[in-house]
């Protein structure tokens, strides 16, 4: 049995929302939220939250994986606490759905602080109800894809992607194309709210695919920013998974927290997805 730490033990609830902390950070109020350290294993602190070291578990991986340390966690253990989730969805300390926001034509939404996220139980249900998936309303690039990850990127490690896909997965080979050769749309954030059911196949799915990447991309040379290669490119087959399966898609901004230490008064920004491409590096 996972050892498990933090707020909100209350067993019985079918939808939680797991949110990924690296540092302190300012935590949600509401019961549906289900705070995890991602890397706790190599940071050196405790944040006396649930760790993503306990149980099955790759939280040694942080530095090259990222947030995907906690998912793969909770992946593999999340059953042994809350025995009778049906939905799941994955956030990050500064970053939350706006689901009863109507601000529908923006992609991301600044606050100062979380705010309070009412019927978020109520609204999670009822989005799913007619779809399959809520994902970040997508962002648009000046280019394909494949460009766009090449010049944040090592174009490289694309190319290393597109093989594996080709290898465990080739029916994927079409979808995978037509993502990075005839699209300039993508989700960020690695974000999602499904079904567990969804969660559980995209994951045995997607982490099969990404340590076959760890085996052939040497990352030695890496800076810390681009060391994070594989959670990168999580957030690209997370788009090519839900294309692939055709699943209906309800699209949602999301609420950027910005550190409050210090500040008062409370503002809001409001991102368009066109703006995103200038700014790409300071929303990670």
């Amino acid at each position: 049995m996972t050892d498990i730490v933090g707020i909100n033990k209350d067993t019985d609830k079918k939808i939680k929302i797991l949110v990924c902390y690296y540092q302190p950070r300012q935590l949600p109020k509401e019961s549906i939220f289900f705070p995890i350290q991602a890397g706790k294993a190599v940071s050196g602190f405790n944040l006396k939250i649930q760790g993503d070291d306990t149980g099955d578990n790759i939280s040694h991986k942080n530095a090259t994986f990222s947030e995907f340390t906690a998912w793969y966690w909770a992946w593999k253990n999340i059953k042994t606490v809350y025995p009778n989730i049906e939905y799941i969805g994955l956030a990050h300390y500064r970053r939350f759905f706006a689901l009863n926001e109507p601000f529908e034509e923006y992609t991301r939404i600044d606050k100062l602080g979380i705010p309070q996220m009412d019927n978020y139980e109520d609204l999670i249900i009822h989005k799913l109800e007619d779809n399959d998936i809520i994902l970040v309303k997508q962002a648009s690039f000046g280019c394909n894809l494949q460009k766009q990850y090449s010049h944040w990127h090592y174009a490289a490690d694309l190319s290393c992607m597109k093989n594996i896909i080709h290898e465990l997965c080739p029916e994927y080979d079409d979808t995978f194309l037509h993502f990075f050769e005839s699209n300039n749309k993508m989700s960020l954030y690695c974000m999602f709210i499904a079904r567990y059911d969804f969660f559980d196949k995209y994951f045995e799915w997607l982490f099969p695919i990404l340590f076959e990447a760890e085996k052939k991309i040497d990352v030695s040379g890496y800076d810390v920013y681009q060391k994070r290669v594989f959670a990168f490119l999580a957030e690209r087959l997370l788009n090519i998974y839900v294309c692939h399966h055709k699943l209906k898609t309800v699209y949602e901004p999301v609420y950027f927290i910005e550190d409050i230490k210090g500040i008062i008064k409370q503002t809001v920004k409001l991102i368009t997805p066109n703006s995103i491409m200038e700014r790409w590096k300071r929303f990670r």
